[in-house]
């Protein structure tokens, strides 16, 4: 069985990571849930990957939710300058979601302060080594 300190640790690595990405997002509480932590981190990595999902395959990136839900926080992202929306260049029937240059930058921030913090949690000691 591990050791209780290396999992309060951990506990405390992970609590870190849901504070700062509420934090992220400040005053847009909205954003706090896990829901949109799928739906932004889901198009973000899509994205960058270089496969930007339309917006039902984004919305099936969510856990939960009817589709009209998953649509309105689709939206709410759009509305509040995450998100857009953008029309495929071959037919110009999809819709795909890309995220903005501001919530890739809130991303990565988020994802360098957490993974610093993190890998601090899980660093040996040189002198346990």
């Amino acid at each position: 069985m591990r050791d209780r300190k290396e999992l309060t640790d951990w506990m405390d690595a992970l609590e870190f990571y849901a504070r700062d990405w509420d934090d992220t997002f400040g005053a847009q509480t909205n954003y706090f849930t896990q829901e949109f932590w799928y739906m932004l981190i889901g198009c973000v990595r899509a994205h960058w990957d270089g496969s930007p999902l339309t917006v039902s395959q984004l919305a099936q990136r969510m856990k939960s939710g009817s589709n009209r839900t998953r649509e309105e926080r689709i939206k709410r992202a759009v509305d509040d300058g995450y998100l857009v929306k953008v029309r495929d260049d071959q037919d110009g029937r999809a819709a795909y979601v890309r995220p903005t240059p501001e919530l890739e930058q809130m991303v990565v921030d988020h994802l360098r302060r957490t993974l610093d913090r993190v890998q601090a949690f899980l660093s040996v000691p040189e002198s346990a080594k």
